[in-house]
């Protein structure tokens, strides 16, 4: 498609990051790591059939709000996301204009579904801070609505308060862990050694198919103006890697996307004293909050998550049907959402 399509009379999608977008990621606090184009790039040059454009909000020229997506294709089979793996992109716009962006946003969305006849996708509308999506603006897009829950560690206050705040047992656990002899520290070139961590602890989880171990290469690699995209962070004892976590990072909220413990780690509390110590750091960055990602219905991963003080979200995600793809794809999709339902 053209570098600037026209969907609206104020609205456009393009495939090169609008003029203002840095500064509407400083002074949007719902702007999260998933919202930097680093992200978009590293997806696109490592992930054969990823192609990323950006929906444009505009009034006089200056730039009000806009929202990344995401398409891939494998063979005749197409997707639209914002974005892929349910990294949530809902969209961020100037003070006060958000309701205008959303309605904006959701009716490009839609068409860009309906002109790239895709087969599915998810749209996540987690926005951690002001006014939730309006329900009312999306329901053009073409599909469903799945609630999903969202474990996030407010940093307002400051992490002595949320420790202050912790039932007696959980204080107790975190004070456990910090007391043991691990080793925080900041390691990117540690990164096939806590991807093995994760591989090895992952397959445990039904249905789970882990990123490729090139895609975090490069989001290692990626940095801008504003730092790295992303860091890893480890934690150490003298027997060797206990525990690490890839974490996406942007000016308001860090991200624990992908994660590995060892047996004995986990024993010990190793994941525990990492994230907390990721979240001190996360503080002294200045950063508002810590996203620990969405449990997917584990509760033990729940009740880890609120061990540590986080609270859970609850927040839409637009899953696509394929009302608009080709009539063979239409009965391929629904072959597989039955399937899907009869496994549930």
């Amino acid at each position: 498609m053209a570098d600037v399509a026209r969907v609206g009379a104020s609205v456009t999608v393009r495939d090169a990051v609008p003029e203002g977008w840095d500064a509407l990621l400083a002074a949007d606090p719902s702007a999260t790591p998933a919202h930097r184009p680093l992200l978009w790039e590293a997806f696109a040059a490592a992930l054969p059939g990823f192609s990323w454009r950006v929906i444009a909000v505009h009034e006089q020229g200056a730039l009000l709000g806009g929202a990344p997506v995401m398409r891939t294709q494998r063979g005749v089979w197409r997707e639209l996301h914002a974005l892929p793996w349910m990294l949530p992109a809902a969209p961020i716009a100037q003070p006060g204009r958000i309701a205008q962006v959303d309605d904006r946003v959701a009716h490009a969305f839609a068409a860009l579904a309906a002109e790239w006849r895709v087969c599915g996708g998810t749209w996540s509308l987690y926005r951690p801070e002001g006014p939730a999506p309006d329900a009312a603006a999306f329901a053009g897009v073409p599909g469903g609505v799945r609630m999903v829950e969202t474990a996030v560690l407010s940093l307002a206050g400051g992490l002595a308060a949320r420790r202050a705040g912790l039932a007696r047992k959980q204080r107790q656990a975190l004070d456990h862990a910090i007391a043991r002899p691990f080793v925080f520290a900041e390691e990117p070139d540690a990164l096939e050694e806590a991807y093995a961590l994760h591989l090895a602890q992952s397959q445990g989880w039904g249905g789970h198919r882990p990123l490729p171990l090139e895609l975090s290469r490069r989001l290692l690699a990626a940095r801008d103006a504003s730092g790295p995209l992303a860091r890893l962070f480890t934690l150490r004892t003298p027997a060797g890697l206990a525990s690490a976590t890839l974490v996406l990072d942007g000016a308001h909220e860090s991200f624990l996307w992908w994660a590995g413990t060892h047996p004995s780690g986990r024993r010990s509390g190793a994941f525990l004293r990492l994230v907390w110590e990721i979240a001190t750091w996360a503080e002294g960055q200045g950063r508002r909050r810590v996203n620990l990602g969405a449990s997917l219905g584990l509760p033990w991963v729940a009740a880890f998550k609120q061990s540590l003080g986080a609270e859970g979200v609850s927040h839409a995600v637009r899953v696509l049907d394929a009302r608009h793809a080709p009539a063979p794809l239409r009965w391929l999709a629904g072959r597989r959402r039955d399937r899907m339902a009869g496994d549930a």
